[in-house]
C-alpha cells in the first residue's frame, strides 16, 4: 500500500481514503477501503465542517495539505507515509473557507487561486502543475474525476476551462445533489474513484435527472459506478483516495 502518485486518480485499487460522513465511511469499509473521517472544523459552517475537500488536499505523492484543525488525521496520515503540511486556518464564510478546495489532477489544478492557500499553490507550481484559474471557489467539490482527461461538473466555468485545456467534460444539471436544507451540493462532493475503473457515489444515480447520461459517460471510459447507498446522492465533501495497492 502506497500513496497515490497522482491526486484523485488511482492507478490500482484504493486502500485508504478520507470521507466526511461516518455512514459512508462504513460502506467504504464494507467494500475493502479504510476511511478516515475528518474532525469537524469549528471555523467552517456546519454543513461543510467535516468535508474532506475543505480540510485536506492531496498535492501528489506523499504530500497532503491539511487545515490546522486536522491534527488527528495528520498523525494517522504520517503513519501511512505521508508528509502533512498545514495550511492557513480556514475562514468562517465563503471565500475564506476554500483554502484547500483545489482540484488537482495529473498535469493541472483548477481553483479560485485568489483565495486558495498560497503554500499549496507554490507547492503545485514547483511540481510542474499547470494552474487553471476559475471563478468557482469550490472547485474540487464541483469536479467529479473520471479519468485524467474526463470529468463531470455542474459548473459552466469549470466545464469551459477544462474543455479549452483539451479535457472531455460532461456538463450536468445542478440541483439534484443534496447538501443541506439550505443548499444543494455538487456531484464531485458526492463521489470518488476507488480504482481506475470504479467510481463510487454516495447515492443512486437514478436519483439524479442526468443519471443515465452519467452512466453513459462512465461507460465510454470503461468506468463502473459503485452506488454506496440506494438513496439520494449527498455531498459529503468528496471521497478522497489516498493510498492504493
Amino acid at each position: 500500500m502506497r500513496p497515490l502518485d497522482v491526486p484523485n486518480l488511482p492507478l490500482k485499487r484504493v486502500r485508504l481514503c478520507a470521507a466526511g460522513s461516518e455512514p459512508i465511511a462504513a460502506r467504504l469499509r464494507e467494500n475493502g477501503v479504510s476511511a478516515l473521517v475528518p474532525v469537524p472544523c469549528p471555523r467552517l459552517p456546519e454543513e461543510t465542517a467535516a468535508h474532506a475537500d475543505m480540510l485536506l488536499c492531496h498535492a501528489g505523492g506523499n504530500t497532503v495539505f491539511a487545515e490546522p484543525s486536522q491534527g488527528r488525521i495528520a498523525e494517522k496520515l504520517k503513519r501511512y507515509g505521508f508528509e502533512v503540511r498545514f495550511s492557513s486556518p480556514a475562514g468562517t464564510a465563503y471565500p475564506a473557507d476554500v483554502l484547500l478546495n483545489v482540484a488537482v489532477s495529473k498535469d493541472l489544478a483548477a481553483g479560485n487561486f485568489q483565495y486558495a492557500d498560497k503554500a499549496l499553490l507554490r507547492h503545485l507550481q514547483n511540481g510542474g502543475i499547470k494552474l487553471l484559474p476559475v471563478k468557482q471557489g469550490y472547485a474540487k467539490c464541483s469536479l467529479c474525476f473520471v479519468t485524467e482527461n474526463a470529468f463531470i461538473t455542474e459548473d459552466a466555468g469549470l466545464a469551459k476551462t477544462l474543455t479549452a485545456a483539451g479535457k472531455d467534460v460532461l456538463p450536468i444539471t445542478p440541483g439534484d445533489v443534496y447538501l443541506s436544507e439550505r443548499h444543494h451540493g455538487f456531484l464531485g462532493g458526492a463521489a470518488g474513484l476507488l480504482a481506475p475503473d470504479t467510481l463510487a457515489f454516495t447515492g443512486a444515480l437514478s436519483a439524479h435527472r442526468d443519471g443515465e447520461r452519467i452512466r453513459a459517460f462512465l461507460k465510454k471510459y470503461n468506468v463502473r459506478p459503485l452506488e454506496l447507498t440506494g438513496g439520494v446522492i449527498t455531498d459529503i465533501g468528496g471521497i478522497l483516495p489516498l493510498t492504493e495497492d
